[in-house]
């Protein structure tokens, strides 16, 4: 299958649980509600890039334990799953997500068939029949060896560590990880993290290892930053707020929308902010199949023409 955009990053189970509030150190409090979604960063990203019309590929580990029926979703959006890896004796990760009613999160993550694959085999074709390999959550030293053949195939290459940014990475690791990608995401604690790591004062010098970075704000919106110039990104209204977890993920694949179809980084942005608003209105970042006409549609309502 040749196609656009290859996503590696976590397939996971997420076990969403809202609270009142976080609990302190050495105190509980009470879960208001608790469900199981489809999650995970990479399964994330590459069905809402697939429902927006990119035909994208999904490279993962998972356990024995992967339900049918998240593999038959993944299936439903006509996602490549040649990279999706079922290890022996493994479980599939699972994320617990908290959720404050003013849309903050905390986790706990188990990595299960994601904890051990340093020594996985790098597949050739995986990559080789994709323009985009976005590098998500995962071993840094597994994504070192992805990138390199990426790059060794000259494609583009999106370096996304996200949380994992903190206690996954070191300085040293992040930093050759980022000088070979060509553009960046992270959201703006990850942003000053990175920042720390390489002892830099301002965000716009990440630029000096990427050609472009987007930093994801939550309500204050998103920053792109380029060789040439800085665009504060706005917001979109959902219809209804009814959680925020994924949102991020479907920033990225709105963008991927509109890489795949020739647009500026800038109308990219705004494609990525409209389809993260959907996330919005649904619990999980699965649960709703997002057409590009449905993006377009709430993005000009919004007074941004978005040639189509």
């Amino acid at each position: 299958m040749k196609g656009y955009l290859q996503v590696y990053g976590h397939t996971a189970l997420d076990v969403i649980l809202k609270t009142d509030e976080m609990p302190e150190v050495n105190t509980s409090t009470e879960v208001k509600e608790r469900s199981v979604r489809w999650g995970g960063t990479g399964a994330n990203i590459a069905k809402a890039a697939a429902d927006l019309g990119i035909k994208t590929g999904l490279s993962s580990f998972i356990g024995e334990d992967f339900p049918r029926e998240y593999r038959d979703s993944l299936y439903s959006s006509e996602i490549d799953l040649d990279g999706l890896i079922s290890i022996p004796g493994y479980d599939t990760p699972t994320c617990w997500i908290v959720t404050e009613p003013g849309g903050d999160q905390m986790a706990l993550m188990d990595q299960g068939a994601m904890k051990d694959t340093e020594e996985q085999e790098v597949r050739e074709e995986v990559i080789q029949n994709y323009e985009v390999i976005h590098i998500g959550t995962g071993l840094p030293r597994y994504y070192k060896r992805v990138i390199k053949k990426a790059k060794d195939l000259r494609k583009t290459i999106t370096f996304d560590p996200a949380q994992e940014l903190k206690y996954v990475y070191t300085p040293e690791m992040f930093e050759k990880l980022l000088d070979m990608s060509d553009i960046f995401f992270c959201n703006q604690n990850e942003s000053d993290m990175a920042m720390k790591y390489l002892d830099l004062n301002n965000t716009d010098e990440l630029l000096r290892f990427v050609d472009m970075v987007i930093v994801t704000k939550g309500k204050r919106g998103s920053r792109l930053y380029t060789q040439d110039d800085t665009h504060d990104i706005p917001t979109f209204e959902p219809g209804d707020m009814i959680d925020p977890t994924g949102a991020g993920d479907c920033y990225r694949a709105g963008f991927y929308a509109g890489m795949y179809r020739g647009l500026d980084p800038y109308d990219c942005c705004l494609i990525g902010s409209g389809r993260a608003s959907f996330a919005l209105e649904s619990h999980g970042a699965q649960e709703q199949k997002v057409s590009w006409d449905d993006v377009v549609d709430r993005l000009e309502m919004a007074g941004y023409s978005i040639i189509n």
